[in-house]
C-alpha cells in the first residue's frame, strides 16, 4: 500500500511539474513575457506605440478564438494531442518571430503564439484533474503558477540573453525560448497521458452548457475576475508614481506581488482540497477586496505593500478556484469543455477591464477611483459565490 502511495505521488509531482513547465513555456515565455521584451523589438523595428498595442491585441485575438474550442477538440482528438498540437504552434511562432523582419510577420506569429497557449492550458488542466481529482486544487495551483515563474525568470534573463548575444539582440531571446519550449514539448511528450475519463462510453450523454446554471454562474464569476484583476496591474505603478514614491520603490512593490502570484495559486488551492472550494473562494474574494481598498485607505509603502502581497496572492487563487468550481460541475471527460466554456467570459473580461478602467480614471476620478470598481466587482464576487450549490457533478463521476 505505501508503495502504491509513494507512486501516485510519484506520478502527481511528475505530470503536475510537467504541466508548470508546459505553461511556463506557452503562457510564460510566450505571452507573458512579450512586454520586456517588446522596448527591444520596437527600437529595432521601429515599430510606433499603436503598432506594439496592436501586437498585443493580436496575440490576445488568437487566444480568444480559440480557449473555447479547446476543450471540445480535446474531448475530440484526446486531450495531449491537442496539447502537443498546441505548443507545437508556440514552438513555430517563437521561431517565427526570431527571424521576422517585418510587421505583418511579427502580428501573424504573436496569432498563433495566443492561440497555441489556449490550446495547451485547457486540456492540461483536463488531463492533471482526470488524474489526480481529489487534488485537483493543489494540481491547478501548481500550473498556473508557471506563468508567474515564466514572468519572472524572463525579467533576468531577458536583460542577460540581450548583453551575451549583442549583435542578435531581441532575437537571441526568442531562440532560447524555443530551444526551451523544444525541450519541454519532448519531456511532456513522453510523461503525460491521457486518463481512463477521457476513453469514450455509448451510455454517455454531453452536458448541456448553457442549461448548466451552476456552471454558467462560474462563468460570470470568471467574467467578474477578468474585468478587475488587471487594475492593480496596470495602474499601481503609475498609482505609486502619482503619490510621490521613486521608481525602485515602485519596482520593488510590484515584484512583491508578482513573487507571491506564484506561491498564490498552489496555497489556495491546497486549502481547498482541505475544506472545500467554495469556502476558500469566498476567503479569497474577500482577500481581493482588501487588496484594493487598502491604497485608497492606506497611501503609504505598507499599505501598498500589503495590497501587492494581498492581491498578489489571491488573483492566482481565485483563478484556480474558479477552475476548481468548473471541473466539479460535469464529469471528468469533459473537463476541458467545461473550462473552456468559462474562459470565454474570463477572456471577455480581461479584453473589457482595462478600457473601463482607463476610462474610470480620465473622466471620473484618479486611481484610487478604479482601484474602488475593481473592489465593487470583487464583491459582487462574493454575492454570487454565495449563491452557488456545493453539490458537485465532476468530483466523484464515473464515465
Amino acid at each position: 500500500m505505501n508503495n502504491k502511495n509513494a507512486e501516485q505521488n510519484l506520478d502527481f509531482w511528475l505530470f503536475s511539474l510537467t504541466g508548470l513547465l508546459l505553461v511556463l513555456t506557452t503562457s510564460g515565455f510566450a505571452r507573458m513575457a512579450y512586454g520586456a521584451v517588446l522596448p527591444y523589438m520596437q527600437a529595432s523595428m521601429n515599430l510606433s506605440i499603436s503598432q506594439t498595442g496592436l501586437v498585443g491585441t493580436v496575440m490576445f485575438l488568437g487566444y480568444l478564438l480559440t480557449v473555447g474550442l479547446s476543450g471540445v477538440l480535446a474531448i475530440r482528438w484526446g486531450a495531449k494531442t491537442v496539447l502537443l498540437s498546441g505548443g507545437f504552434l508556440v514552438l513555430v511562432a517563437m521561431i517565427g518571430i526570431s527571424a521576422s523582419s517585418y510587421f505583418w510577420m511579427i502580428c501573424l506569429f504573436m496569432f498563433l503564439s495566443g492561440a497555441g497557449s489556449s490550446l495547451v492550458f485547457t486540456p492540461l488542466m483536463s488531463i492533471v484533474i482526470g488524474r489526480f481529482p481529489h487534488k485537483r486544487g493543489m494540481a491547478l495551483g501548481i500550473l498556473l503558477s508557471g506563468a508567474g515563474i515564466g514572468m519572472l525568470l524572463s525579467g533576468f534573463m531577458i536583460p542577460l540573453i540581450m548583453k551575451h548575444f549583442p549583435t542578435l539582440g531581441w532575437r537571441a531571446v526568442w531562440v532560447f525560448f524555443s530551444v526551451v519550449s523544444l525541450i519541454v514539448l519532448i519531456i511532456a511528450s513522453i510523461i503525460l497521458k491521457n486518463p481512463d475519463v477521457m476513453q469514450k462510453t455509448k451510455t454517455e450523454e454531453k452536458p448541456q452548457w448553457l442549461k448548466n446554471k451552476e456552471l454558467t454562474k462560474i462563468a460570470v464569476l470568471y467574467f467578474f475576475l477578468g474585468l478587475a484583476y488587471l487594475i492593480p496591474n496596470l495602474y499601481q505603478t503609475s498609482f505609486m508614481l502619482s503619490k510621490g514614491f521613486s521608481n525602485e520603490v515602485a519596482g520593488f512593490v510590484y515584484a512583491i506581488a508578482g513573487i507571491f502570484s506564484i506561491v498564490g495559486g498552489p496555497v489556495w488551492g491546497i486549502i481547498s482540497d482541505k475544506i472545500g472550494a467554495q469556502k476558500t473562494l469566498l476567503l479569497a474574494w474577500c482577500f481581493a477586496v482588501a487588496g484594493n481598498l487598502f491604497p485608497i485607505m492606506l497611501t503609504n509603502t505598507t499599505g501598498f505593500i500589503i495590497s501587492s502581497i494581498i492581491w498578489g496572492s489571491s488573483i492566482g487563487g481565485i483563478v484556480t478556484l474558479i477552475q476548481v468550481k468548473g471541473s466539479e460541475q460535469v464529469p471528468p471527460k469533459y473537463v476541458s469543455a467545461a473550462i473552456g466554456f468559462i474562459s470565454i467570459f474570463y477572456a471577455i473580461g480581461q479584453a473589457l477591464g482595462p478600457g473601463v478602467s482607463g476610462w474610470i480614471i480620465d473622466h471620473i476620478g484618479n486611481f484610487a477611483s478604479a482601484y474602488g470598481f475593481g473592489a465593487v466587482v470583487y464583491f459582487l464576487g462574493i454575492l454570487l459565490t454565495l449563491r452557488l450549490k456545493n453539490k458537485t457533478a465532476g468530483r466523484d463521476a464515473k464515465s
